[in-house]
């Protein structure tokens, strides 16, 4: 037996075939009723239109009688839509409902004839508009019978239709109301039915909002990854690439999908290596690849691919993931550069030439190598005189004159500063020097700098290496004791080492050891050379000359131990000591009522820098010595190394009282540019031109060219190493104006120099 909720299930079945039999008949009524109308509808429209364009074309004959310009060219159109429109309402169909049509059709030969009298009299020369508009009434009346008959159609055709509309739908409410009671069974027992689906209709749109979620998240992640991920089917088809890889490659997602590499020109590797994981079934190990860029220019790619598994364990694709790492290498490899070179020459630097002289050493035995080391002389002037930006300009052009005189294998360094290195392939003894010559000459050329001409030489030394095995720090030290006699020798020199320059060194070092000692034990003491003006032969000063005699070797001239302090970094120490020494002498000579003029020479290494004014300073202060009665002598190579910073240090020097003297003028780069800008009150003749005056040849004329450029810068005059009195005669005569030399007086201990003073002198001299 059925149960209650079979029955009720049958009972609303029954119901529901009974409202949809209804239903359907209703339906068919409805839309019966509705095709009739359309088609009535559609009738009525043409007899509308129809008669629209009646009323419009008597409006346009109205207007063209009138004088209408506008409306009397448009006529002919109007006339063809009248025509048009009329000739419309004969469909050729035989709806009943276009019943109004049809009987229309009986007055169509009628209304077609009126419409050619019309058309006669519109193309007559001068038409009668009144007789058109005549014939055009004739043709609207029709038209308007037509009109209403449709309508009253419409209106009949209308009741009877709601008349069945109505008797079906009380049927269909009857059934409905059957229906709606076994609807209302059927509810409850869906109800709970419902329920439960809807519970998991919407735990299942969650998962799957959830799971579309998920997927755009780790599509974004994918993309926003600096990566190029790409996922190949077993057939090495592509079928997913990221953001990235469409970049690089230069197509779309949709363009890639489906397609192997080779066939949108990829290179073939990428095809070979997924083939060899498809066919491992293994992850690849990390590979750097160069593969070109959709943009132009290659990339160095780092490549891992590894296999992607479906859950039942079968293999499903492979996975590549690629890193762009080009930028991370130039960085590496500049960094290596960087590391290895000097950043503004790009030259090798002091490590990476330490490892190329420790490699080219070890290979000596069979190629044969020359070491040079390089200064550069007055560079220092350069940069401080016209500013870092061209000394740094000057150190790239002379970087690349240096790589211009190499042979391809020889290597040229810059260990800092202004020291250059030079490794060069020899072939046999002399090869050296004659680079060594080349660049030589070649440095010492001028450099133009934008708008500065420089002049920097450059020092040179030498060693050449025909044997293997020498230590790396062994060469240096011996290339450096070669540059050390190179500069000793002037500007621009270059000297090839040997063995007795490592004896003179160890000579040196002993002597400065030595030196050091006496200056810490005040073993030093001074001398004073008196000077005399020519005319009367009174003193007028004297220069303090420092002596030391080495308690093993006797007395040290001052110019070998001079020399010596200055290359250990002991000048700033010796200057101090002769100043004080000097100054403290002068205050003992005044006070003993002798106020006598003091010169002290001082290193051409100090002037420029920083300490000579306070070191100056300090000792007037010390010793009480008024300033009028010092006079601070400097040489000319003073100004050639660093020419603005000592012309500031002797105007300082100046304005302090102090008087300044030109040493040893002529002995070296003089210029008559620097002269007449520095505060210069003493200008020295050189011994070298004092002892030619009584031996002929230019030294008088020499001699008398600078006495008259002395006194033209309002300078004093006075010679050096006067010996004969031919000499001091010759010097009366050329308006020379003070003597110093071993004719009038040798250097003497302070306490002889009083009795050459007296009153007359002092005044003189004052």
């Amino acid at each position: 037996m059925l149960g209650w909720r079979g029955v009720a299930l049958a009972l609303a079945i029954a119901c529901a075939a009974g409202i949809g039999v209804l239903g359907v008949a209703l339906n068919g009524m409805i839309a019966r009723y509705q095709t009739q109308a359309d088609y009535s509808h559609m009738g009525f429209w043409q007899l509308q239109q129809a008669k629209v364009e009646v009323h419009r074309m008597a409006v346009s004959l109205a207007h063209t009688a009138a004088g209408d310009a506008q409306a009397a060219s448009s006529l002919p159109l109007r006339f063809d839509l009248l025509w048009s429109r009329i000739n419309h309402l004969d469909t050729g169909e035989r709806w009943e409902d276009l019943l109004t049509l049809q009987q229309l059709r009986a007055q169509r030969e009628a209304m077609f004839a009126t419409l050619h009298r019309m058309q006669d009299g519109l193309r007559a020369p001068t038409p009668d508009f009144a007789a058109l508009s005549a014939e055009l009434r004739l043709l609207e009346a029709p038209l308007h019978d037509a009109m209403l008959n449709a309508y009253a159609r419409r209106q009949q055709s209308t009741r009877q239709h709601m008349l069945t509309v109505a008797t079906s739908l009380q049927w269909f409410t009857a059934g409905f109301l059957a229906l709606a009671a076994a609807t209302g069974v059927l509810v409850a027992m869906l109800a709970l039915v419902s329920r439960r689906a809807l519970a998991a209709r919407r735990r299942a749109e969650a998962a799957r909002i959830a799971a579309q979620d998920a997927h755009h998240t780790l599509r974004s992640v994918m993309d926003g990854v600096p990566a190029l991920i790409s996922v190949f089917d077993t057939q090495g088809r592509y079928i997913y690439a990221n953001r990235s890889v469409c970049a690089f490659s230069g197509h779309s997602e949709a363009e890639l999908v489906g397609r192997r590499p080779v066939e949108l020109g990829m290179p073939a590797d990428i095809e070979v290596a997924v083939a060899q994981v498809l066919a491992s079934s293994e992850p690849a190990p990390p590979q750097e690849i160069t593969v070109p860029h959709a943009a132009g220019g290659v990339r160095r790619l780092l490549v891992t691919l590894a296999p992607l598994h479906a859950p039942d364990g079968g293999l499903a694709g492979i996975l590549r993931i690629s890193m762009d790492i080009t930028a991370q290498r130039a960085a590496e490899h500049q960094a290596r550069h960087l590391h290895d070179h000097d950043a503004l020459t790009t030259l090798p630097n002091r490590a990476r030439f330490g490892r190329d002289l420790s490699s080219a050493a070890a290979a000596a035995g069979t190629a044969p190598l020359a070491l040079h080391m390089l200064d550069l002389d007055g560079f220092r002037a350069i940069n401080d005189t016209h500013g870092q930006a061209t000394g740094d300009a000057l150190l790239l052009a002379l970087a690349r004159r240096l790589r211009g005189l190499l042979r391809p294998g020889d290597i040229a360094a810059r260990l800092g500063g202004d020291e250059f290195a030079v490794l060069q392939q020899v072939e046999k003894p002399g090869d050296a020097l004659a680079l060594a010559s080349r660049m030589a000459q070649a440095l010492a050329q001028p450099y133009q700098l934008g708008s500065v001409i420089a002049r920097c030489s450059a020092s040179i030394g030498a060693v050449e290496v025909f044997d293997a095995g020498g230590a790396p720090p062994v060469l240096m030290a011996q290339a450096e004791l070669a540059l050390r006699e190179a500069r000793r020798g002037g500007r621009g020199r270059f000297t090839l080492f040997h063995p007795g320059l490592e004896a003179d060194a160890a000579e040196r070092r002993a002597l400065q050891a030595d030196l050091a000692k006496a200056l810490r034990n005040d073993d030093l003491h001074l001398v004073f050379q008196p000077k005399f003006a020519i005319a009367d032969r009174r003193m007028t000063g004297v220069e303090a000359l420092l002596r030391w005699t080495h308690p093993e070797r006797g007395a040290i001239s001052p110019g070998v131990f001079v020399p010596l302090a200055e290359e250990a970094g002991m000048a700033l120490a010796l200057a101090r000591y002769v100043l004080h020494r000097a100054a403290r002498q002068a205050v003992a000579w005044r006070d003993a009522g002798h106020p006598i003029p003091i010169a002290v020479n001082l290193s051409a290494e100090l002037l420029g820098s920083d300490t000579v004014l306070p070191l100056v300073r300090d000792a007037l202060r010390d010793t009480g010595l008024a300033a009028e009665l010092l006079e601070i002598e400097v040489t000319e190579s003073t100004f050639i190394s660093d020419s603005k910073a000592a012309q500031d240090m002797l105007s300082a020097l100046r304005a302090m009282g102090i008087r300044v003297g030109l040493d040893d003028f002529g002995t070296g780069f003089s210029s008559l540019a620097y002269l007449q800008d520095l505060p210069i009150d003493v200008i020295k003749i050189d011994r070298s031109f004092v002892q030619g005056l009584d031996q002929g040849g230019a030294a008088p004329r020499i001699v008398e060219t600078v006495v008259r450029l002395a006194h033209g810068l309002g300078a004093t005059v006075v010679a050096e190493g006067v010996e004969t009195e031919a000499q001091l005669a010759i010097l009366a005569s050329l308006g020379c104006d003070t003597a110093q030399g071993f004719l009038l007086a040798r250097p003497l201990p302070p306490e002889q120099i009083p009795p050459f003073a007296n009153p007359r002198t002092t005044a003189s001299a004052a």
